[in-house]
């Protein structure tokens, strides 16, 4: 264990050599902020026309907006577990597994460090506030390193007073706080946005019916339908904007704007019939893997838009890079730098659900594997149905290029199959165990329990 004076000489800058000579120079505070579910293009600042998102669209305009950020999974807890540990899907091991019943998950594994662990250790105080009750809880190991990890389903803006209080006590160390605000996933928050005026309908029965005539049936749904639910989500995506914008507002009124990095992103995105889909979780094309990433720091650097294609695993690097003097140590821990090779993103099976429903359950019992090489996108499919596509003439990845262009998938491949042979092989922790009532209740207030089975 290091002592309290060798760990606070690794945290601060000193002006003088030596333990305790001088003031130390604060590493800044750092505000992480994911919006689940949330996909890039519902967003002004990606060019969404309906005014959703004008707390982000502000922050943007003050920070770095990134246009090609990859979530590296389709669903909450592999893509979080990335985010937290630098690693894709296969090396840090939260993932889904074929199964049926349950929440049919692994943990995060236990040997892969966390940004959380590593600025707690270099003396930051750490918190997390967190929406998502059934797959950010404490069974997924998501809350490793956290001093305080309070989990709890509450629209953002009443998760906010929670975090007020939080934020109002007395602390001498620079912090870490994690916002998990849940307004846009399934049941989406329609509560009023007064610059939302004609998105009012609230019936909840709509998403269901949707995922009903896009999944149970060979017809197309009704463009109405379609037309409503994406109506409802987005009064979603406008109610996790405000509690953004409120968060802001907060660290603006009690002075700490200006020494605190902010980092507000997503852990993945939404389908509304695109490729035969609804929801998440399912599959990896970009309704679910494009996701919004922008990053205000502390050091004044003028407004800009980087095209660089990353994913969430290239985060925690891109984070420390804003620690100021814990900057050089937090790389090398997490080394993991975008614009270095391509991009990974994962998708193994879905959840019990879909898994175990008859009339669909066959379609998700693969793992599908992306390799990002801007323009090319390429899914790597256990069943043998692999794609080829090319992103920036094909955003909507309609046109199979495989047969077109085999030399690129064969590239891609094999970087790929490098990547997974060089993974360590770390032994399994356990599946998650079994939910207890109450969290059977959340699973099925999310959409991951079906009444019916």
């Amino acid at each position: 264990m290091r002592s309290c004076c060798a760990s606070w000489c690794l945290v601060f800058a000193l002006t003088a050599v030596g333990c305790g000579r001088s003031e130390p120079s604060l590493p800044p505070n750092l505000l992480l902020v994911t919006i689940d579910t949330l996909r890039a293009d519902h967003l002004g600042a990606y060019g969404y026309a309906p005014p959703t998102s004008r707390a982000f669209e502000t922050l943007a305009a003050s920070g770095a907006l990134y246009t090609r950020a990859q979530a590296t999974s389709s669903w909450t807890l592999p893509s979080h577990a990335s985010l937290f540990t630098g690693l894709y899907p296969f090396e840090h091991g939260a993932h889904s597994f074929l199964g049926t019943q349950g929440r049919n998950a692994y943990p995060l594994d236990t040997a892969s460090p966390t940004l959380a662990a590593e600025l707690r250790e270099a003396g930051y105080e750490t918190a997390a506030f967190v929406a998502n009750v059934v797959y950010m809880s404490p069974w997924t190991g998501l809350d490793r390193g956290f001093d305080r990890y309070e989990v709890v389903r509450k629209s953002g803006l009443e998760l906010n007073r929670l975090i007020f209080r939080w934020l109002d006590a007395p602390r001498e160390r620079p912090f870490f706080l994690f916002v998990n605000y849940m307004d846009a996933h399934r049941p989406y928050n329609v509560a009023p946005v007064a610059r939302l005026p004609s998105l009012a309908d609230s019936d909840p029965a709509l998403l269901d019916r949707l995922v009903e005539q896009v999944l149970g049936s060979d017809t197309p749904p009704s463009p109405e339908l379609v037309a409503r639910v994406i109506a409802q989500y987005d009064l979603g995506v406008a109610n996790a904007d405000d509690a953004l914008g409120s968060l802001l507002a907060a660290l603006e009124q009690r002075g700490l704007s200006e020494n605190t990095v902010v980092v507000v992103t997503s852990d993945h995105g939404e389908y509304f019939g695109e490729h035969d889909l609804v929801e998440h979780s399912k599959d990896v094309y970009q309704p679910v893997l494009w996701i919004p990433l922008v990053i205000r720091g502390v050091s004044g650097t003028a407004p800009q838009r980087v095209d660089t294609t990353l994913s969430l695993a290239h985060l925690p690097h891109l984070i420390a890079q804003e620690l100021g003097p814990l900057a050089v140590q937090l790389t090398s821990r997490f080394s993991r730098a975008p614009g270095t090779e391509p991009v990974l993103a994962e998708s193994y099976f879905a959840r019990a659900k879909d898994l175990g429903d008859p009339r669909w359950g066959a379609r998700f019992q693969r793992v599908r594997r992306v390799i990002f090489e801007w323009p090319w996108k390429r899914i790597d499919s256990s069943d043998h149905r692999d794609e080829l596509y090319d992103l920036a003439a094909d955003p909507g990845e309609e046109n199979d290029l495989s047969a077109r262009h085999p030399e690129v998938g064969q590239r891609l491949d094999a970087f790929l199959e490098a990547q997974l042979a060089r993974a360590s092989r770390r032994k399994r922790d356990p599946a998650s165990p079994a939910p207890t009532p109450e969290e059977l209740e959340e699973l099925r207030a999310l959409g991951y329990v079906d009444d019916a089975r």
